[in-house]
């Protein structure tokens, strides 16, 4: 009886600067990568953004694991041989969004041709900032993203300072509150496009969100198009970051992004400190996003990738060709 089969891989890398945020200190990025052997023979990969530990979602590593080998039991013998089915039937892990957003990536090759993609460069530092342009000798991305720490008034003056014609946003994970709004509403210019997660909990936008002069983009609340609808029914919210691993996958992150454009509400895709596989498909998300979204060239946070072409910058654009996983660099 013909069957599908499911194999679980790791990559590890260091990160070429050590992350530093609010939430967590990270030295390196180990990745679930998980191949697809359908009932035809042929195989595709998807690569998973859950981290060892559950610092960032209750769904580390080893819980998306345990997750699709249940999954896999009900379906090792079914043909998926449509993307709607593809999609229904991975309906079933929406409770574990990192799980179905793996799978979800995996179906999304299966029944869409891939093609090279170019996209507006959009970095994100973690402090530091003075090394990441010395390293990366003039390469000007369209946006930076400043990851919040109580200095980062003086990146904001740095920024504007030395590179103005570059756009600014500050992600800040929730971490804020109302102390933070003056200080917040100095950063007002232009070229400032937008606060990330100013606030962890939905009072607190009801609270505050007027006193801010600045764009205000949810990320960590906007776990579904639900939720979305919530905040922006209350004109809480001039944005939204969609993160695929977080809204449960690519086909999840279109939907938000089809009521983000009926609805005339900004959007840009997150990335999630992920190797070449799942940036591609980031970088897919990301061709008609608001402004610049998470896309940087393949050697941004790693010197190591599994994929065999790595992403370039090409002047303030990013190219990506169709990924191909190199399967001699995976580890079990």
């Amino acid at each position: 009886m013909r069957k599908n089969s499911l194999h679980f891989d790791r990559f590890k890398a260091p990160f070429r600067v050590p992350i530093r945020t609010p939430l967590v200190e990270l030295n390196e990025r180990e990745a679930l990568i998980v191949e697809w052997q359908d009932m035809n023979g042929s195989t595709y990969y998807g690569e998973c953004n859950a981290f060892n530990s559950d610092w960032y979602h209750f769904e580390t590593i080893n819980k998306v694991e345990e997750t699709l080998l249940k999954w896999f039991e009900k379906h090792e013998f079914v043909d998926f041989n449509s993307y709607p089915l593809c999609c229904e039937l991975i309906d079933e892990l929406i409770e574990y969004p990192n799980a179905r957003s793996v799978m979800s990536m995996i179906f999304f090759q299966k029944f869409h041709e891939l093609k090279p993609i170019e996209v507006a460069y959009g970095a994100t530092i973690n402090q530091n900032i003075e090394q990441y342009f010395k390293q990366y000798n003039g390469e000007l991305p369209t946006r930076i993203k400043l990851k919040w720490h109580e200095e980062v008034n003086r990146d904001i003056d740095f920024l504007t300072e030395h590179y103005p014609q570059i756009q600014r946003a500050i992600d800040a994970n929730g971490v804020l509150n109302h102390e933070h709004v003056s200080l917040l509403n100095t950063f007002k210019d232009e070229q400032f496009i937008y606060i990330e997660q100013p606030f962890s909990k939905y009072e607190d936008y009801i609270e505050h969100v007027n006193t801010l002069e600045l764009p205000v983009f949810i990320d960590e609340s906007a776990l579904n198009l639900e939720r979305i609808i919530q905040f922006n029914q209350q004109h809480l919210i001039d944005g939204v970051v969609i993160k695929p691993s977080r809204v449960g996958g690519i086909d999840k992150a279109l939907e938000i992004i089809e009521y983000c454009r009926e609805q005339q509400l900004k959007y840009v895709i997150g990335g999630m400190y992920e190797f070449g596989l799942s940036s591609y498909f980031t970088a897919y998300l990301a061709q008609h996003s608001s402004y610049p979204s998470d896309v940087t060239p393949s050697d941004y946070y790693f010197s190591e990738d599994f994929v065999v072409d790595n992403a370039k910058t090409d002047g303030h654009l990013i190219k990506y060709v169709p990924p191909i996983v190199d399967k001699d660099k995976l580890t079990k």
